[in-house]
């Protein structure tokens, strides 16, 4: 039997035509919300997931956070209104040096296409259409490769200018690449309730709540995929995704091979 306290957390980025890792048409987005609709289950943000477990409100019955790394442009017109037709919320993690430039970060992937993101009024927008807004740093780097003074303007001051830009709280972060090391870890735990890697699995009340892990909706963007989600077949199959993530991951802590990347 699955726990039933178990929440899956979805991971999003671009809704865009291109294919590439990062995107998923609009139109299937739109089929996977409504296919959840109809199975019964609620698009949540993260603050309202963590409300839920906190026994502040109640969790609906069948619950799913929706999250959407980087904060694309393509949001606002493809996201806000499909979501906002299903009283769907979702959290938007944003870049903050970025708002309203593109993804052309420097350690952006080549097959990765170059979009803009939402500007700082879309934000507002995206903030009123019931979208919570999550940190993402400043410049999305990787962690790992700065100086720990560097790493740390880069959590907090990203969350100072969304909570300065918007007016309001910022409870939530997610950590670029899913790389981090404990000193920022222990940052992020010191000023944000909650936090995003790239550990695939499903919430629970006890996890970590400063590391949670996500379903990247790469592993179920095709529809055959996505109509498994949170079915007996589907649950063996992300298990088995997991499982061959690991293998790969200590093969290349080894240096016997490349192994994958997140994003």
């Amino acid at each position: 039997m699955p726990d039933i306290s178990a929440v899956p957390i979805l991971t999003y980025h671009s809704l865009d035509l291109s294919g590439s890792v990062v995107s998923v048409a609009p139109e299937i987005f739109a089929n996977q919300m409504r296919t959840l609709a109809a199975r019964g289950f609620t698009g949540i943000s993260l603050s309202e997931l963590l409300d839920g477990w906190d026994g502040n409100r109640p969790l609906p019955p069948r619950p799913v956070a929706l999250t959407f790394d980087d904060g694309f442009a393509n949001l606002l017109e493809h996201a806000a209104p499909v979501l906002s037709g299903l009283n769907f919320h979702a959290t938007v993690f944003v870049v903050t040096g970025r708002c309203g430039q593109t993804n052309d970060w420097p350690n952006q992937a080549p097959d990765i296409p170059r979009l803009p993101l939402l500007s700082w009024s879309e934000l507002g927008q995206m903030a009123e259409a019931g979208f919570e807004v999550g940190a993402h740093t400043v410049t999305h780097p990787r962690l790992t490769e700065l100086s720990p003074s560097d790493a740390t303007k880069e959590i907090v001051e990203s969350k100072a200018a969304i909570e300065k830009r918007l007016g309001q709280p910022v409870k939530s972060f997610a950590y670029p690449f899913g790389i981090f090391a404990r000193t920022h870890y222990e940052v992020v735990r010191e000023h944000f309730q909650a936090a995003c890697s790239v550990e695939l699995g499903k919430a629970l009340p006890e996890s970590d709540r400063h590391q949670l892990p996500r379903l990247d909706i790469y592993y179920l963007r095709h529809p055959i995929l996505f109509r498994l989600f949170e079915t007996v077949p589907g649950r063996i199959y992300i298990r088995l995704r997991g499982i061959g993530r690991c293998v790969r991951g200590a093969i290349v802590r080894r240096g016997i091979g490349t192994g994958g990347k997140e994003h």
